[in-house]
């Protein structure tokens, strides 16, 4: 059986002409290399969000109109991305260094020092263990400020707003909630991060997953506490131990769920123009862990997080509304969205 000095990396080539990329395959030729290529930009993200591949290499010419969210989205992915042109000023050098680039070099005449630079971002430590934690990826939606990413935040906060109104009225109470916070995890990070924040204590669930133009999950959290509480209050008392106390809770949840959820996917739909598909959200309990362990992410895929904390004023009670998207989103955005 043959023996490796170093790891199998996946290369992503992109951007590129056939020849081109033929060529570079060449030119990188190793035992310890598999390569993907793709022509079409699109394709080639798709490719690097899905398989993580652990060097990007992009043609500069097939960025340059998106050149920026584009970076963006692959130092979101933390993949060292290199980027070859002939045709780049200084300025543009140093900027796309700023911007998160790993690499900026010639298209000719640069063979040995594409190699050098390939092993130095697939190897950064010449071979050794990678630090699990690199599967936790920092990233603030805020800092993002071209126009398609924008846009995401915004739809997200409004689709929250709407939500929080459609149950405050519901209910009769007055609903104040938090901006959305973002972030981007792998799904593993992402169920440590809800454990650790929403504790292992049971909770209450209200949850919805549509597809269609867009997939992912919205999910109404609180504390079994709270939503005895919720329930006390909107129906007059009871006894929370009883049969009858139970499905009324999980008829009055999943309503307010239905409403408030049933919201974020409209918001969605109507502001994107996407054609989404769900069927109407249902009602659970269970601990913070069996919920969350019941996702259904690919675990090499990205997912951004969005997290809105709320509090029922008049009864004191507090919950979670959260979104969960693969990053995938961010491309058709960008991509796709008009």
């Amino acid at each position: 059986m043959k023996t490796y000095s170093k790891p199998i990396s996946l290369i992503l080539i992109g951007g590129f002409s056939n020849s081109e990329n033929q060529t570079l395959r060449e030119t990188l030729k190793a035992d310890e290399y598999v390569f993907a290529v793709a022509t079409d930009l699109y394709n080639c993200l798709v490719l690097a969000e899905c398989h993580h591949p652990k060097v990007v290499i992009l043609d500069f010419a097939a960025i340059e109109h998106n050149y920026l969210p584009i970076i963006q989205f692959l130092h979101l992915l933390q993949i060292p991305t290199i980027i070859l042109s002939d045709d780049l000023a200084r300025n543009m050098i140093q900027y796309l260094s700023l911007a998160g680039i790993f690499a900026t070099l010639k298209k000719t005449n640069n063979q040995l020092e594409l190699r050098q630079t390939v092993a130095i971002a697939a190897y950064p430590n010449g071979g050794g263990a990678i630090d699990g934690d690199s599967q936790l990826r920092d990233f603030n939606l805020g800092k993002l400020e071209t126009g398609k990413h924008t846009k995401l935040q915004d739809v997200v906060n409004k689709a929250i707003g709407t939500a929080v109104s459609q149950m405050s009225e519901m209910i009769a109470c007055e609903v104040k909630f938090e901006m959305p916070s973002a972030q981007a995890l792998s799904p593993l990070f992402l169920q440590k991060n809800l454990i650790h924040t929403l504790g292992k204590n049971l909770v209450s669930v209200a949850q919805i997953d549509f597809n269609g133009d867009l997939s992912g999950s919205a999910k109404m959290l609180f504390s079994c506490d709270a939503a005895d509480a919720l329930v006390l209050a909107l129906n007059g008392g009871g006894d929370v131990a009883s049969e009858e106390f139970k499905q009324e809770k999980a008829d009055i949840m999943g309503e307010i769920g239905n409403l408030a959820i049933s919201g974020i996917v409209g918001t969605f739909s109507n502001t994107l123009k996407y054609d989404l598909g769900y069927v109407v959200p249902h009602y659970i309990e269970g601990s913070a862990e069996q919920i969350f362990s019941a996702m259904s992410f690919n675990m090499r895929s990205t997912i951004i997080l969005f997290m809105s904390r709320f509090k029922i004023i008049d009864l004191a009670v507090k919950g979670e509304l959260i979104l969960f998207f693969q990053a995938r989103l961010l491309l058709d955005l960008l991509f796709r969205v008009k």
